[in-house]
């Protein structure tokens, strides 16, 4: 009796140690579970404020910098109809609705052809966003089919300010979205601006309806905080409990819109202490996805301007840039291909431009940019090497079928002149410089050697392929 009452101590002390053991790592497999579905049920929610939200500021962001845009605004005087074809294209282009409103003009250029004359005490919004600080402007509009738009200002090389780019884009999906996302997931969003006035939610009765618009301070759960909670810069991990419910609320500021993002997170009504662990490592563990993902997504990425070099496109012909063709020849270089390289470059396009107009040189290259990429295989690479250059890679190809095929397409540029206004058209050539390498060289190598090929043609009478073998 005393062995047997000597060892129930012991194996009542192992078993407590034991399921000590045991719940801490039951716990512990829990939290680590419940983050990965917190940060997989986040991460469609990054991914529709960068998709819906910031990819339209940043594209208007680029545009804003294009020297195509800044000279025809700069101009003493203003050519409507070269804005509004550009207006006009760039909204086919990127599938979103932009204006340009001009300083010199005091008009405002609409992709459907229409114009408005921006006057004081008419245009509201024009003069007002002129005289802010701050470089963008952005707001909600049309509430029976909502659309954001963004107003980014223009200015010159000197900082003179030239106007406006604006870009609208319809919200339609991402609400769509948002539906599917609190279905899933069960959480809530809110965005709201720089006068705390709610301006997008995933909850439609708390939109604006054109009677109303709702301010935060309006909204249950920021009702139920302290007073003390009410004072704070941020609401970061902050849990509010009501008589019906407790939510976990969490708060992102949107600097570059003046907007902040709130997530409303329902949490369980149990009270034990696993509960209330569980609780704690959420918190944590959701912050941290906050800050990764928004400074990754929304910063670094969009912000900063610095799209990865092998997506970049040339705004114009929507053509890659040097920096993509030197990453696709240095995959050939890695996997020890043979290639080809074309070089193209237009005949008499200054010409062109000095009696026919740039939006007429515009139009050519954007021709033979469509020509050119049209002729190519799907493993072949073409970009836009500046001004009326262009330079074509073909891996895996010989100098002959190279030759074949700039041949053909120098006939075809030839025989297929540009269309203008009204039945009047232009004869429109390229000259082409062609060679090849059986084995790994640089980039720079081939574009020097097809560039002298190139110079041949264009003394040998243009609209013309020469070739030169690598010594």
């Amino acid at each position: 009796m005393p062995a047997v009452g000597f060892k129930v101590p012991i194996m009542l002390f192992i078993m407590a140690i034991a399921v000590a053991i045991s719940g801490y790592f039951t716990l512990s497999d829990s939290v680590e579970e419940q983050s990965r579905l917190q940060q997989q049920s986040m991460t469609p929610a990054f991914d529709l404020v960068t998709e819906e939200l910031v990819k339209p500021l940043h594209t208007a962001q680029i545009l804003a910098n294009t020297q195509t845009l800044r000279r025809l605004m700069a101009a003493k005087t203003i050519d409507d109809n070269a804005l509004l074809d550009l207006v006009k294209r760039m909204s086919m282009d990127y599938n979103m609705d932009f204006f340009v409103a001009s300083e010199n003009s005091r008009k405002q250029y609409n992709a459907d052809g229409s114009t408005l004359a921006l006057k004081e005490g008419e245009v509201e919004w024009y003069f007002r966003i002129k005289q802010q600080s701050m470089n963008v402007a952005a707001a909600l509009g049309n509430r029976q089919d909502i659309h954001i738009y963004f107003d980014v200002k223009v200015f010159n090389d000197q900082g003179t300010f030239l106007g406006f780019i604006g870009v609208g884009k319809r919200l339609k999906t991402f609400l769509e979205a948002f539906d599917r996302y609190k279905d899933s997931f069960g959480y809530d969003f809110v965005f709201v601006d720089h006068n705390d006035d709610v301006v997008l939610a995933s909850d439609p009765e708390l939109l604006a309806d054109g009677k109303r618009i709702l301010s935060v301070e309006q909204l249950s759960w920021f009702q139920a905080l302290s007073a003390q909670q009410k004072t704070l810069p941020s609401l970061n991990n902050t849990i509010v409990k009501t008589a019906n419910f407790t939510s976990l609320i969490a708060q992102i500021d949107l600097k570059a819109l003046h907007w902040k993002l709130y997530l409303i997170t329902p949490l369980s009504s149990r009270k034990d202490a696993s509960t209330n662990a569980y609780t704690s490592h959420t918190s944590f563990v959701l912050l941290i996805i906050f800050v990764v993902f928004v400074t990754a997504h929304l910063i670094i990425r969009f912000f900063e301007h610095e799209p990865s070099k092998k997506h970049q496109l040339d705004p114009l012909t929507q053509l890659h840039n040097r920096a993509h063709l030197q990453w696709r020849f240095d995959k050939v270089a890695r996997a020890n291909q043979a290639a080809s390289l074309i070089m193209v470059d237009v005949d008499n396009f200054k010409h062109i431009n000095d009696t026919r107009g740039h939006n007429v040189g515009d139009k050519v290259l954007i021709e033979i940019a469509q020509l050119l990429q049209s002729e190519l295989r799907e493993h072949d690479a073409i970009a836009r090497w500046g001004g009326e250059e262009f330079v074509i890679l073909l891996p895996a190809t010989k100098l002959d079928k190279a030759q074949s095929i700039a041949q053909r397409t120098c006939t075809k540029i030839a025989q297929r002149p540009l269309q203008l206004v009204g039945e009047e058209s232009l004869a429109v050539s390229a000259s082409f410089g062609v060679t090849y390498t059986a084995q790994v060289r640089s980039l720079e190598r081939l574009v020097k050697v097809a560039d002298d090929a190139l110079y041949e043609a264009k003394h040998a009478g243009k609209n013309c392929v020469r070739v030169h073998k690598l010594s």
